[in-house]
């Protein structure tokens, strides 16, 4: 289906006939990009019995989907040879981006049709699952999940420090609300494919976007700007160039904080004075 779409009247038929939670499934992919077989079942399939029979209902939701030219299986397959079925690629045809814009005033967006790199895929599918860690965290804990932003509408356009313009790239933005207070979070999925200078750039821009006040005007607050990593090292390493950086105040190093993905709970449901106390009691 790549480079090709539906004829309108095909695809209103279509809008008729998928279900809700098939569409939702469509929304996701917009959202997400790019999704496992097994996230779209933890996002969507949550009610059936067991995992099996939530993994099964998926692979025959997702090839109905398929069979019906609104999403399309990448050739490329994350998670080895193990992971079977669930390690499938789903996103949008230019099809399935038409018809989620079939209501719209505003013409759809194009889809872009490119093979993506297995970095890039391994990213986006690391920065989705963030977000649907994000999803049953707030689900286990009682939480509202107010809001999340994937790129490119969680982008930030700012004028950077030469005077042109620039644009502040997160990952992702959320907001998370515990009934009491929101809290507010640039979160940043490191893959360890770049180097901590590179890194400690992007911070410095960070910086730069705190002080033009953009985002204290809209939200009241700047959110915390969360750099998730995947190894002890890398975040010891991240966590030393951040405090020994010369050009940033200590006040604006506070806006930082780095994480193993299963302190992304704990920081949710407690802040970061939780992880701040846990960082205490290891070094105790």
């Amino acid at each position: 289906m790549r480079g090709k779409y539906l004829p309108k009247r095909q695809l209103e038929n279509l809008d008729n006939l998928l279900s809700a939670k098939e569409k939702a499934i469509l929304v996701s992919l917009k959202q997400c990009r790019y999704l496992l077989t097994g996230q779209v079942g933890r996002l969507h399939f949550t009610d059936n019995a067991s995992e099996a029979a939530a993994l099964r209902a998926t692979h025959r939701t997702m090839q109905k989907l398929k069979d019906f030219g609104v999403v399309e299986s990448v050739e490329r397959r994350i998670g080895g040879v193990r992971a079977g079925s669930r390690s499938y690629v789903w996103t949008l045809t230019e099809s399935g981006v038409y018809l989620l814009h079939l209501n719209d005033d505003s013409n759809a967006p194009r889809k872009r049709t490119f093979e993506p790199s297995l970095n890039f895929l391994k990213h986006t599918i690391e920065v989705a699952e963030t977000y649907i860690q994000l999803t049953e965290i707030c689900k286990r804990n009682k939480l509202e999940l107010v809001k999340t932003e994937m790129e490119p509408e969680c982008w930030r356009g700012y004028t950077g420090m030469d005077g042109k313009p620039a644009t502040m790239k997160p990952d992702m933005f959320a907001i998370t609300d515990s009934g009491k207070y929101e809290d507010y979070y640039f979160l940043e999925v490191d893959m360890n494919t770049e180097s901590p200078n590179k890194v400690l750039d992007k911070c410095r821009r960070y910086v730069y976007y705190q002080h033009s006040g953009i985002e204290q005007k809209n939200l009241g607050i700047f959110p915390l700007v969360v750099w998730l990593v995947f190894s002890e090292n890398r975040k010891n390493k991240l966590q030393q160039y951040i405090a020994d950086c010369r050009d940033m105040s200590e006040q604006s190093k506070h806006i930082f904080t780095v994480i193993m993905p299963q302190e992304l709970e704990p920081l949710i449901c407690g802040g970061i004075d939780t992880l701040t106390e846990k960082e205490g009691e290891k070094s105790a």
